[in-house]
């Protein structure tokens, strides 16, 4: 009996644990932005949120937040990629560019 008990516990618990993620309000496209994005936040731990942090970040199977490594910038991330792309030697050299960013 308790063998059976068992089993139904540990089926129930991974019925409740495997949530259907695609029901929650992050995952629906017509909700204003600012409400996903405030889902989200709600739902993840403090350690889910300082993992997010990091240029490669696991991934969260219950949210279906997929692992991705965003690391890039000019100077040095982009020419490590299979594309045809810029890398300047140095930061002066990409500063030379006259590239400017309006500021607020």
């Amino acid at each position: 009996m308790k063998k059976i008990l068992s089993l139904i516990c540990i089926f129930y618990g991974a019925a409740v644990m495997s949530q259907d993620y695609k029901s929650f309000p992050m995952w629906n496209y017509n909700l204003p932005f600012e409400q996903r994005v405030n889902d989200v936040v709600n739902r993840l731990t403090l350690q889910e949120k300082v993992a997010q942090l990091m240029h490669g970040t696991p991934a969260i199977p219950r949210l279906g937040i997929p692992a991705y490594n965003w690391w890039n910038e000019t100077l040095h991330g982009v020419a490590r990629t299979p594309f045809n792309t810029t890398s300047y030697p140095q930061a002066i050299g990409m500063a030379a560019t006259g590239t400017r960013y309006p500021c607020g």
